[in-house]
């Protein structure tokens, strides 16, 4: 699936891996985007994209107690992006398909 924001990012990605995993969508609240500047504009509000995943997700965890299943924010190109753990990296949707970000550059992670 290619990127597309609102629908194919990495914060809808993880939200829809959350609803996979609790039946539970964490971004039913947030109103939708559609572009880099509306999606941008969300994670500012929201105090950042850590703190934004902290509001919708719980508290979050120090990277290495990340397990299959849980959320981790990774620095990916310069950016910070959330992903999906798969046990030893962190997928999540990048330009040209489904991205594996090393764990090395993770910064936090949350328990689902």
């Amino acid at each position: 699936m290619q990127f597309a924001w609102g629908s194919n990012d990495c914060c809808t990605f993880a939200a829809a891996a959350v609803e996979a995993l609790t039946g539970v969508n964490p971004m039913a609240s947030v109103p939708p985007y559609d572009t880099a500047m509306e999606a941008g504009r969300l994670v500012e509000e929201g105090g950042g994209l850590e703190q934004m995943a902290d509001s919708l997700l719980g508290a979050s965890v120090p990277p290495v107690m990340a397990a299959v299943g849980d959320i981790v924010l990774v620095v990916n190109a310069g950016r910070q992006v959330l992903g999906v753990c798969n046990g030893t990296n962190v997928l999540a949707p990048g330009k040209d398909g489904m991205a594996v970000l090393g764990m090395e550059t993770a910064l936090a992670a949350w328990k689902i």
